[in-house]
């Protein structure tokens, strides 16, 4: 495996270690965060350096390592309170290094910047500061704890884990770091009986990634964490619409879109956008925009042919 930050084969190879167990957040489009299992002997020496980057390493030990060493910026510290179950932060900014005489086994997970400044711009709230915490201090984080190790599971079998739980964990890990040692506290509210704000974008992105199939409400419900009937009222009391409603306005807009360009002929854009064909289309089409497909495509062309004529004047 390569990647680009501190995970995976990469944080690794600074212990020694050829092939590291790694679970990526499914979400790709967000910033990357991973958990990776690390190990090694006892007595095996000083890690390899491990370059420096805008994010933090948040440190699950998995067995007690109290007879080792940390470096950062190349000051050595004595660790404190490295018992199994116990949690640290490194910073990859202060390019950490171990000198490892106890058997070293724990979980990373590596958390960027990117990641940490989302949050708090969902939430509202400033960015993120540096994170609150005591180089070389293992702290006991029951939320840490707990999260981290429900996802074992999913790194020992990935074949069988379940995106969806995966990324719920992985987001409320950075929700509870930003908020525990990054002074996240203000906390934009949520209106009586809406959907928070990750709830809705969920959704709503599952939705308009699937244009072509029916996203049986039962799945959204679910990627929310809420019942059917509880998603359904909370996704119109957010939306002002209930969620087919809403669907079926991104798929016109889209179809509008599309109609931008000539070349696409009006059957191929209702089944890209998902009616069951260009008679269903074309009613939707007209009900909600005013104008026929073909009416909106020459209005739109002849638009396009002014703005490119007052152009190239």
């Amino acid at each position: 495996m390569t990647n680009q930050g501190a995970y995976g084969s990469r944080l690794g190879q600074a212990f020694g270690m050829s092939d590291a167990s790694t679970l990526i957040m499914p979400r790709h489009e967000k910033p990357t965060q991973a958990v990776t299992g690390i190990s090694c002997r006892r007595n095996f020496g000083r890690t390899a350096s491990i370059p420096r980057e805008d994010a933090y390493l948040v440190g699950l030990q998995l067995r007690a390592c109290q007879n080792n060493d940390i470096y950062f910026d190349g000051r050595k510290l004595r660790p404190t309170n490295f018992l199994a179950g116990m949690t640290s932060i490194y910073d990859l900014k202060r390019d950490p290094m171990w000198d490892v005489r106890d058997p070293f086994r724990c979980l990373m997970l590596y958390l960027p910047r990117r990641a940490l400044d989302d949050a708090a711009k969902e939430a509202g709230s400033p960015g993120i500061g540096e994170l609150r915490n005591q180089p070389g201090v293992a702290t006991d984080d029951p939320v840490v704890r707990h999260l981290l190790t429900s996802l074992i599971p999913a790194m020992t079998r990935p074949q069988e884990a379940i995106a969806s739980f995966v990324d719920h964990v992985f987001l409320a890990l950075t929700v509870h770091v930003a908020q525990a040692y990054g002074g996240l506290h203000s906390i934009r509210g949520v209106r009586r009986g809406c959907l928070a704000p990750w709830q809705e974008r969920r959704a709503k992105d599952l939705m308009s990634a699937s244009l072509s199939e029916r996203m049986p409400l039962s799945r959204l419900a679910a990627e929310c964490g809420l019942s059917v009937r509880h998603f359904a009222r909370a996704f119109r009391q957010s939306t002002g619409v209930p969620p087919h409603r809403w669907l079926l306005r991104y798929r016109v807009e889209r179809a509008a879109e599309l109609l931008g360009n000539g070349t696409l002929p009006l059957a191929d854009i209702a089944i890209a956008c998902g009616f069951a064909d260009q008679s269903h289309f074309t009613r939707v089409f007209t009900a909600l925009m005013g104008a026929s497909p073909n009416v909106w495509r020459r209005t739109v062309g002849a638009t396009e042919d002014l703005i490119n004529g007052v152009a190239a004047r």
